[in-house]
């Protein structure tokens, strides 16, 4: 069978707008398996619930897929919650008697709280691009046990040949300093207790479909990329491998892209200069604890600096810091490494988003100390979909310990993010 689906991307945040790539992916995906896709972005719509509204009313559709990027803004100092206004376009939608089925990275955060929040019929976790042609083949035979699907059992399909900048119009995100971006794999073998994408499992794309990609955007007249993954070298191999292929297929691109620091070697970071990659932003921890199960150390931040300086890389650092249980002394030591050890900016965050399922918030529940550091009271039926965050320090602290070195902001205050160019 064949279904009409409408796809909606109804992330308006715009600091900076966001391309919906994922959406690009799974239309290519749904489209390769016969089905009739298209795409409804309301980014810079002014007028969201009308703009859905004439859509439906001037076309059928079997099933809607709404996806959710994400839940807020994640940040403590100027928070933005998306689900309210998200809850008042699914309503519109429900006025057509079109099933609804949820998907994207937000949703997968929490997603049994967020189905019953929205009142949708459906869900996907993780991955859709083999889950949502799966989950259509069930749900139009009506064989559906369950109103949610694990994308992590299906992973990626690795022959996909992505058409980009088709279904979606670019030069209104381009005009507002956005950026193109695009993925070589999903999932992270990283334990990190505070994230809600750890130790999930990795699928890899094929690198001569990346690159192909990357190619078609060139011809079309886009240079500048950003890596849409958690973080580039989850596999040391499969990233020099990327990098080297990207050299010899010379596609005329530049780009930014998020790190880890472990796995690395230097000749990473050549290989990396070689394709034009102009900045990278690497994750990083005060907390001893998380840098020992993370497989990495200030040695290693010491000799990732000295590489990015020596091949023209200018590094951001994304730093968190004040982890439950960790010193004031911790904290101190990131700040004086970075301090003497100097990136081009460390965005230093001590607000941790509490998620349902992560080991932060399980560590916290437990603790009635750790509750005191709440940004607010735990609910009687807490869902964790209002934000809600852990701190052991209040800003001044921090602002106390930076002593005004104009390296360190803090995300919230300071407009911008740190994967964007100069």
């Amino acid at each position: 069978m064949s279904s009409k689906i409408l796809l909606i991307n109804p992330n308006t945040y715009k600091a900076p707008p966001v391309l919906p790539v994922g959406l690009e992916y799974l239309i290519t995906a749904l489209k390769k398996h016969n089905h009739k896709c298209d795409i409804l972005d309301l980014t810079f719509s002014k007028k969201p619930l009308e703009k859905i509204k004439n859509k439906l009313e001037n076309k059928t559709y079997d099933i809607v897929g709404f996806s959710i990027r994400n839940i807020d803004t994640c940040l403590f100092f100027n928070n933005e919650f998306f689900l309210s206004k998200f809850k008042e376009m699914l309503e519109s939608i429900k006025n057509s008697n079109i099933p609804i089925v949820l998907g994207g990275s937000g949703f997968s955060a929490s997603p049994d709280e967020i189905l019953d929040y929205l009142k949708a019929d459906f869900g996907i976790i993780g991955p859709g691009e083999v889950a949502f042609p799966y989950f259509l083949k069930q749900w139009e035979s009506n064989r559906m046990n369950n109103k949610i699907i694990n994308g992590w059992d299906y992973g990626l399909d690795k022959e996909l040949e992505v058409l980009r900048a088709e279904e979606i119009k670019y030069s209104p995100y381009m005009k507002k300093e956005g950026i193109v971006g695009f993925s070589t794999h999903v999932g992270c073998s990283n334990s990190c207790p505070y994230c809600v994408e750890a130790n999930k499992k990795v699928y890899y794309r094929k690198i001569e479909n990346i690159i192909e990609e990357i190619e078609l955007l060139t011809v079309k007249g886009y240079h500048d990329f950003h890596l849409c993954d958690s973080e580039f070298n989850e596999n040391l191999d499969f990233s020099k491998e990327f990098c080297e292929a990207a050299i010899n297929n010379s596609p005329e691109f530049k780009w930014t892209l998020y790190m880890k620091p472990y796995p690395y070697d230097e000749e990473l970071f050549g290989l990396l200069s070689k394709t034009n990659a102009t900045l990278i932003t690497l994750s990083v921890e005060s907390d001893e604890n998380i840098q020992v199960s993370n497989r990495y150390s200030y040695n290693d931040l010491e000799k990732i600096l000295k590489y990015c300086k020596k091949y023209g890389i200018e590094l951001a650092i994304d730093l968190l810091t004040g982890y439950p249980n960790e010193s004031v002394q911790s904290t101190k030591n990131v700040i004086s490494f970075f301090k003497e050890n100097r990136p081009r900016t460390v965005g230093i965050n001590s607000y941790y988003r509490l998620f349902k399922n992560t080991k932060i918030t399980q560590l916290i529940k437990k603790n009635p100390d750790m509750q005191k550091r709440l940004t607010r009271p735990y609910e009687e039926r807490e869902n964790y979909l209002t934000p809600i965050f852990y701190s052991q320090y209040e800003k001044e602290d921090i602002e106390k310990l930076i002593n005004d070195d104009d390296l360190f902001k803090i995300p919230g205050i300071i407009p911008g993010v740190n994967y964007q160019q100069k």
